[in-house]
């Protein structure tokens, strides 16, 4: 997700989240389903049932690969702790820039996530290593 510190800030962050969601769920569920059919391939005579354990490890590694990826971007649309808010107030009396955007999202209603957060350390570190040199 990208966010531009320098520009309006998006009033419908979450449009993505639900879909994220769903198919995190979806692949979840394909794991789990791949677990079982593992589980009953070793406890049950599947002998006939030709590469049975196979499919299993194959729709686990897939399933793996889409939680993996998609619960990933899930992170992003995490809400702050203690410990970022505390950091983020230091910030926002150091970058006018991070002020100006909090202060939009701020009147826009709604709380700031972890990839704004994320923007907000790396344009932080940008900008200290360019006062530097």
């Amino acid at each position: 997700m990208k966010i531009k510190i320098s520009g309006q800030p998006d009033p419908d962050i979450f449009r993505d989240r639900k879909k994220y969601a769903l198919w995190f769920a979806f692949f979840l569920v394909g794991a789990c389903v791949s677990v079982g059919v593992a589980i009953f391939a070793i406890y049950f005579d599947t002998h006939h049932y030709k590469n049975l354990d196979n499919w299993a490890i194959g729709t686990l590694v897939g399933s793996a690969l889409g939680i993996t990826w998609f619960g990933n971007r899930l992170q992003d649309y995490k809400k702050l702790y203690r410990p970022h808010r505390e950091k983020l107030v230091a910030l926002r009396s150091n970058h006018p820039e991070i002020e100006i955007y909090c202060a939009e999202v701020e009147t826009i209603g709604r709380g700031l996530i972890q990839a704004e957060y994320e923007a907000f350390i790396e344009y932080s570190e940008r900008h200290s290593a360019a006062s530097c040199a």
